[in-house]
């Protein structure tokens, strides 16, 4: 179905992750949302073997391979509580932040420049969630059906995680089906969740563009103002497209503020969790040459990749860390010496904040980009190759 408006486009992508958080139980965008039996289980199922890693240990002990392979799972399943709780916490944030957008979309519905940004802006993030869902069915696919494959052509019970629940025996049957069951429940739920926790960040990170893009036109609107109001006394004109510039210009500066506050403890658990993540999804693939190792790899590369580049997105948008900055360029190429003295003041103001804007941080301590993803690639594959020598 070909949209034509960005709001409509919006509100389908809204309504797709409202569908995919329903099955978790955290459509928060449904009226008076509470916590249900959906949001109970859910955390339930995620407790039983974050809880039971310590378990797991013990009972794999001293199998390193098998220890290796459980870390990267327990990776995961902090990364799903950590989602959980920032869900459940700050609910009301993203509520705001979606009512934001929708307000931002339907406010330029009827404006054609904008509109027809605002929709190709919408069209690339829908096709970016498509393959971020692509991605992660088939890595969903590849863990679940791996122990039935296992199984058939070699008769060996294996589980999809390297993770036991507590007080249970793998190699007995009841226990074997009790695991296994709580973990395909978790395989589903899982990509779900991940899939509406990945969509709504790339919903609001990329959005950051959409407010930039707007700016920049009205800043080409304000020029031809500001050359037809050149020899004309009445200056009412330029005052308002340039009262409409400040008021958009603080709308991104406070979304901006908001998304780097709200998002701090989401960037570090993901990123420190992806650490365990792929050291131990190396580990497996290296030394077991295991499918499913290999798929929870890929996944997380992506995933980690992803995050980087909504950073380095959100920088190159709105903050001078690189030398491209579209919305300082924009505030420099205009025509800001035709404007009064006050109106240069205001001006001013605005392109001073516009070289100070805030960008999204690992916990303060490191901007998130593609730079901090290399290091953190190649730390981690040091580290890998450390482990296996000597294993060996």
């Amino acid at each position: 179905m070909k949209f034509k408006l960005s709001h409509d486009l919006y509100m389908k992508n809204l309504g797709s992750i409202r569908w995919y958080a329903s099955f978790v139980g955290l459509d928060i965008m449904e009226p008076n949302y509470k916590p249900n039996i959906l949001t109970v289980v859910a955390i339930s199922a995620v407790s039983l073997p974050l809880l039971g890693e310590f378990y797991t240990i013990w009972y794999y002990w001293p199998n390193l391979v098998k220890l290796m392979e459980s870390a990267a799972i327990y990776g995961i399943l902090v990364q799903g509580v950590a989602k959980f709780y920032t869900a459940l916490r700050y609910r009301k944030f993203f509520e705001a932040m979606y009512n934001r957008l929708d307000r931002f979309h339907y406010e330029y519905r009827h404006h054609e420049k904008n509109n027809a940004t605002l929709l190709l802006l919408m069209e690339r993030i829908c096709l970016v969630t498509r393959l971020i869902a692509i991605q992660l069915l088939a890595s969903g696919l590849i863990l679940g059906i791996t122990p039935a494959i296992q199984y058939i052509l070699k008769g060996e019970k294996i589980m999809p995680f390297t993770v036991v629940i507590v007080f249970t025996d793998p190699e007995i049957t009841s226990h074997f089906l009790l695991n296994i069951i709580i973990q395909y429940y978790l395989l589903i739920v899982g990509v779900a969740g991940f899939f509406a926790a990945e969509s709504v960040l790339i919903l609001f990170v990329t959005s950051v563009a959409g407010f930039a893009d707007v700016l920049k036109n009205k800043i080409d609107e304000m020029n031809d103002i500001l050359l037809d109001a050149e020899n004309v006394e009445d200056r009412t004109a330029v005052k308002l497209k340039l009262r409409e510039i400040l008021m958009l210009h603080q709308r991104v500066l406070e979304y901006e503020n908001d998304l780097d506050e709200r998002y701090y403890l989401n960037n570090w658990v993901q990123v420190v969790s992806i650490l365990f993540n792929l050291t131990g999804a190396l580990f497996g693939c290296y030394m077991s040459n295991s499918f499913t190792m290999y798929a929870l790899a890929i996944a997380v590369v992506v995933q980690l990749f992803e995050l980087c580049l909504l950073g380095t997105i959100l920088s190159i948008k709105v903050s001078n860390q690189a030398h491209n900055e579209e919305i300082e360029r924009a505030f420099y190429n205009s025509l800001w010496y035709l404007m009064d003295r006050v109106e240069k003041q205001d001006f001013m103001i605005m392109f001073h904040n516009s070289q100070h804007a805030i960008e999204m941080t690992v916990a303060s301590m490191a901007p998130l980009n593609i730079v901090l993803f290399i290091a953190i690639m190649q730390k981690i594959y040091a580290f890998a190759m450390m482990l296996m020598s000597f294993f060996e």
